[in-house]
């Protein structure tokens, strides 16, 4: 795997090959739409809005009016327990669709709040169920998303319960890579918006076991982490510790 590093523009499709790892795959696909959707999705159907950090985008156990995809920024889902834990589900990026959750019974099981400023199209469902009418295409796109943010959640759980603390943190990053490229590249170099204890609490991990395993990474030359930017520095490397696993002991 050592010539992944030598690509002048690292590909997703290339990454995705070297992994050979259909869990890990899974993890690291996007579920955004393609230009095409995104250009059925105009302002006769949707809408914009733009929230500041901290704002929340719907609530937990409110009814769903319309499905949101990302123009920029990031946001943050998160369920709320009885004796108001939280626990957070997912972040999702540009072109990520939100408010999936609430498909089957049409009321939202969880939060969506913004993590730095972000602007997102509002997909009112009326409009939405016109659209895809009128755009087969863009009906199967979105059941495709649907399917795979479902696959995605299924594989989280795995990763959680299965996987040691370094190779999570190394999961995620390879994830947020992948998710954070644009016309199917990799991005090498991203800015961690959210917080150690946000993707501590995300992982099923303390902060500072996070706070460790990204030292590890960084000692191992596998990434370079100055404040909130990180750098991937062996691309190689990342993928091995993901799909084979973290030699030494947590």
């Amino acid at each position: 795997m050592a010539d992944l590093n030598s690509h002048a523009t690292l590909r997703v499709a290339d990454l995705l090959h070297y992994s050979r790892s259909a869990s890990i795959n899974e993890l690291c696909l996007p579920h955004a739409l393609s230009p095409l959707a995104m250009a059925q999705l105009g302002d006769d159907v949707s809408r914009e809005r733009r929230l500041v950090r901290g704002e929340r985008l719907f609530r937990q156990g409110h009814g769903m009016h319309a499905l949101y995809c990302v123009i920029d920024g990031m946001l943050k889902t998160v369920i709320v327990d009885d004796e108001g834990r939280e626990q957070i589900t997912g972040f999702h990026f540009r072109t990520e669709l939100v408010g999936l959750d609430a498909l089957p019974r049409r009321e939202h099981v969880c939060m969506a709040t913004a993590i730095t400023t972000t602007r997102v199209r509002v997909l009112p469902l009326h409009r939405l169920q016109d659209a895809m009418q009128q755009a087969p295409a863009l009906r199967d796109a979105l059941v495709a998303l649907v399917g795979r943010a479902l696959a995605q959640h299924e594989q989280l759980l795995l990763v959680v319960n299965q996987r040691r603390s370094t190779e999570r943190v190394a999961i995620l990053m390879l994830s947020f890579a992948c998710r954070l490229g644009r016309n199917g590249s990799v991005a090498r170099t991203f800015r961690l918006s959210m917080s150690r204890a946000e993707i501590a609490n995300y992982l099923g991990l303390a902060q500072e076991t996070v706070s460790r395993a990204f030292r590890r990474l960084e000692k191992a030359g596998i990434l370079e982490v100055q404040g909130k930017q990180l750098q991937i520095v062996d691309a190689a490397l990342l993928i091995q510790c993901a799909v084979a696993g973290w030699s030494e002991h947590d």
